[in-house]
């Protein structure tokens, strides 16, 4: 991403932020709804689950899910990118700039920002991801077995119950199991193709837009033409 879409992300945060968000002390804003298709739902804490908007924030901590047929594009404000295939369920984790997610299911395709200091990590009930700048895919199935591609970079890819560790480049495919199996081969035609057809379902230009009160009391909305 360019410097300058970085530098415009960031203020969208802050203008969003100061708009529609009094945070607490101890909450903090690190992502936000950038595309949403059908049904998505956010919820923070011990509160009831409830359908998330395009351009609403999301807090450390807080779950995001989507339903049967449903997809959701993420953006942390290091401009890194989630993309959540239907009936997925993550959780965030970050103050000011995001520094894990824990996936309990569901594919997950990702773009992330390149870091000097500390890894980001992907959590699953099987797995942990270490990663410091790269593209791919995590799939998290319901019967324990996660899927790494990756398509660009390099990962640190462990199995929580073998504490086996592999490093996945680009052009492989990692395989972990609730038996503690942990493998890696080279990335199949299938295995890229999970990946492009959860791209593709989010498109290339979309609309992004924010509401807010202006000083004359009214509802203004500021709509933002965007890219992926």
């Amino acid at each position: 991403m360019k410097k300058r879409n970085i530098i415009l992300l960031f203020a969208l945060f802050v203008f969003a932020a100061s708009l529609a968000f009094k945070a607490t002390a101890d909450t903090h804003n690190v992502a936000l709804f950038w595309i949403i298709k059908n049904s998505v739902e956010k919820k923070q804490g011990d509160q009831n689950w409830k359908g998330a908007k395009k351009g609403e924030l999301i807090f450390n901590n807080d779950v995001v899910r989507t339903q049967k047929k449903s997809f959701a594009l993420i953006k942390f404000n290091d401009a890194s990118t989630l993309r959540l295939g239907p009936n997925s369920e993550v959780q965030v984790y970050g103050e000011n700039n995001p520094s894990s997610t824990n996936i309990s299911s569901g594919d997950v395709g990702f773009t992330m920002t390149k870091r000097k200091n500390g890894a980001f990590e992907f959590t699953t009930p099987t797995s942990v991801a270490s990663i410091r700048g790269t593209q791919g895919l995590l799939a998290v199935q319901i019967n324990g077995t996660d899927f790494l591609t990756i398509v660009e970079g390099l990962v640190r890819f462990v199995n929580k119950i073998s504490h086996d560790t592999v490093d996945v480049g680009a052009g492989q495919t990692g395989e972990s199991d609730s038996n503690g199996n942990l493998t890696v081969h080279q990335s199949t035609q299938g295995d890229l193709n999970r990946l492009t057809q959860l791209n593709n379902a989010f498109g290339q230009k979309h609309e992004l837009r924010l509401q807010f009160r202006g000083n004359d009391g009214q509802i203004h909305e500021l709509i933002i033409e965007t890219q992926q």
